[in-house]
């Protein structure tokens, strides 16, 4: 089996990049849907302007659903990570404490 190296920084450093992804896929969400708000009015009150307005809200309202869950998700795998970081720091320095504590009890 190959060596492992989990390295918690690269964990933490990950989290980070994901954060940023997550903030400017936010950042151009919202100036798409500011975009569409121009667009609101645009249809007229017509019967045929309702319904193609009608049809623009409704692709509008899945498009930023998808994308806010996209969004959500993308915080959470950051989250996910720096909680795997945390882990598997703690756990090395338990490991650490007790290999310590046997060296000590055998007096090495």
């Amino acid at each position: 089996m190959a060596d492992l190296d989990l390295d918690p920084e690269t964990f933490r450093q990950a989290a980070d990049q994901l954060d940023a992804a997550k903030d400017e896929v936010q950042g151009l969400l919202d100036q798409f849907t500011g975009a569409l708000e121009e667009f609101a009015d645009a249809f007229g009150g017509d019967t045929i302007g309702t319904l193609a307005g009608l049809a623009h809200q409704a692709c509008t309202d899945g498009l930023t659903e998808c994308f806010t869950t996209n969004i959500e998700e993308l915080a959470d795998y950051a989250q996910n990570l720096r909680e795997m970081a945390d882990v598997h720091e703690t756990g090395d320095a338990d490991i650490a404490a007790m290999f310590d504590q046997i060296g000590g009890e055998i007096g090495t």
